[in-house]
């Protein structure tokens, strides 16, 4: 199994929705997550606080890049997936692109020993 990096990006934020929109997504969070762990797919991950710093040979300054168009970072997952294609399906499934999201999938690329 090789290791991928779901990126979540945009989504609506959560001021912006009412109790039951919070409520069914949180439902729809537990379920996938649940399916995941289940399925030996769910290696980790978590969302992210807002706002945050942005480190360059420029400085620092006090917000993270947001000239991604799909958004930015809002959180996170590491899963175990046979191959690109499979990390892909897993990630078509995430609640985060039913909420305005985008999921970018990237393996993660094997460290030589050292």
């Amino acid at each position: 199994m090789k290791q991928f990096l779901l990126i979540l990006r945009g989504g609506r934020p959560a001021a912006s929705k009412t109790e039951e929109e919070s409520k069914a997504e949180t439902a729809a969070w537990n379920v996938y997550m649940g399916s995941l762990a289940q399925n030996g797919h769910m290696a980790g991950g978590v969302p992210l606080v807002s706002g945050g710093k942005s480190v360059s040979a420029s400085g620092i300054t006090n917000e993270p890049v947001t000239s991604s168009p799909e958004g930015i970072v809002g959180g996170y997952l590491l899963i175990n997936a046979e191959s690109l294609d499979a990390a892909a399906a897993l990630a078509d499934a995430c609640p985060h692109k039913n909420y305005n999201g985008h999921v970018e999938v990237r393996e993660i690329a094997p460290m030589p020993a050292m």
